[in-house]
């Protein structure tokens, strides 16, 4: 906890304000600058078990939180749609620096969710694969049986 809350919860600010300005690679730099500093901030929330808030689950942090995106001017509804955006990254920040053993005990599954999606698409890809590689051999049979019906009709003539 180098970083004291209050210079967190100014610098959350002021990527808060920069996030409404900017679109594309930006924005995305912007959002997980913002990530980054969430997950500092709950350093500073503990638990009742005095542990770190590192899922962000206590009252006291979410109401800073919410502080925060109002001191930015944004709506609920805005806050919730940077906080769907940002959850991604917040997710592989924790993992990154939460120890195994609280990982555990908070219930966070060890994957992040870069590695989720890793193995979603992997398993995707994989599925396609034999789907293909099924059509082929249905189109392959298809082709054998027309071809010989039709062949068998030819002759027949």
């Amino acid at each position: 906890m180098a970083t004291s809350k209050q210079q967190i919860e100014r610098e959350i600010v002021r990527i808060l304000c920069g996030v409404r300005q900017t679109t594309g690679e930006r924005r995305t730099i912007l959002l997980r600058d913002l990530a980054e500093q969430m997950v500092d901030l709950r350093e500073h929330y503990l638990t009742p078990s005095g542990d770190p808030d590192w899922t962000g689950r206590t009252g006291v942090y979410r109401y800073a939180v919410r502080e925060l995106y109002g001191q930015a001017g944004y709506s609920p509804e805005e806050r919730k749609a940077i906080q769907t955006a940002t959850r991604y990254h917040v997710g592989n920040l924790v993992r990154a620096r939460v120890p195994q053993e609280a990982a555990e005990a908070l219930g966070l599954e060890r994957t992040t969710p870069k590695d989720r999606n890793r193995l979603r698409s992997r398993r995707d890809r994989d599925e396609l694969r034999e789907l293909l590689a099924e059509a082929r051999e249905l189109l392959a049979a298809q082709t054998k049986t027309t071809g010989s019906a039709h062949s068998n009709s030819t002759s027949a003539h």
